[in-house]
């Protein structure tokens, strides 16, 4: 059962940002629209673009299905220890990482391992309860767990549910650096996941590695909308990140052929993999 959580994350978008400055000036005897009143249309127009840009995006549970459903064994190993919660001092760790330890919970779950799922939902709530969301993963979150804890798609649903809360907490209250850390930290985990499902933690097959290079469009909506945030240096140096993994995406002949006969390029792939190793390691840090 594929579970389709509303993912829609409110973001406010910057003024201007589809303004034409090559437009002819106006005589002054043409009626013009108060200035006022342009802004707000337009502040409007920028909201509902950067809205859409991220609707469509995974969240963290649907990631993990992502992953689940491209094969390979549970590694606990590949996840996010649980014990470096405490590591997490500044708000934009905690909100990178409350993306991290949420895909994580998504994997767990899948995979149907009980107790890792309940230790990495605590630190989801632990992290909740730390950024202000504390209304998205209360103790009637944790009962209904513990209800359907062996019933993952039950489970899966209940988890899509908190998201939803906490999405629209978010919307509630324009704050779009937390919205973007938080899908960041999500997104670049259960990559990181996705690279790692070889053998005894190797690199995939390459059906798993053309599904990864699929993600660059939803990497490109990400970018886009982190590039809207002003004022925050994390959203900014993980942006930078992300830009440079995205490059390396879209570079020429990763993909070899199409169709049921397509591959990839094994160096150029095994570029993408580091970068996304990397990008990970200092998420966690």
């Amino acid at each position: 059962m594929m579970i389709n959580p509303k993912n829609t994350l409110a973001l406010l978008a910057i003024s201007g940002l589809l303004w034409s400055c090559g437009s002819e000036p106006k005589q002054a005897s043409e009626e013009q629209t108060p200035v006022e009143e342009v802004n707000e249309e337009r502040s409007v127009a920028d909201l509902a673009q950067a809205d859409q840009m991220v609707k469509d995006m995974p969240s963290p549970i649907e990631m993990a299905i992502l992953v689940k459903h491209a094969g390979g064994e549970y590694n606990a190993g590949l996840l996010n220890d649980v014990k470096r919660i405490d590591d997490y001092i500044t708000t934009g760790k905690k909100t990178v990482n409350m993306g991290v330890y949420s895909a994580d919970v998504g994997y767990t779950s899948l995979y149907k391992q009980t107790q890792e799922t309940v230790f990495y939902l605590n630190n989801v709530r632990k992290l909740s309860d730390a950024i202000g969301l504390t209304d998205a993963f209360d103790q009637t979150v944790f009962d209904r767990v513990e209800a359907n804890i062996e019933n993952r798609d039950s489970l899966l649903h209940i988890l899509s549910g908190a998201y939803d809360v906490a999405n629209d907490y978010l919307k509630e209250n324009d704050r779009m650096n937390t919205s973007v850390l938080m899908i960041a930290g999500g997104w670049i985990e259960s990559m990181y996941l996705a690279a790692n499902l070889g053998a005894d933690g190797g690199r995939p097959e390459d059906i798993i590695s053309l599904r990864i290079l699929e993600q660059e469009k939803v990497l490109e909506k990400l970018l886009s909308v982190m590039r809207l945030v002003d004022g925050d240096p994390l959203v900014d140096e993980f942006e930078g990140k992300l830009s440079e993994l995205d490059r390396v995406l879209v570079a020429d002949q990763i993909r070899i052929g199409e169709g049921e006969d397509a591959s990839v390029n094994a160096e150029k792939m095994e570029a993408v993999y580091v970068l996304i190793d990397e990008i990970r390691a200092w998420a966690v840090a």
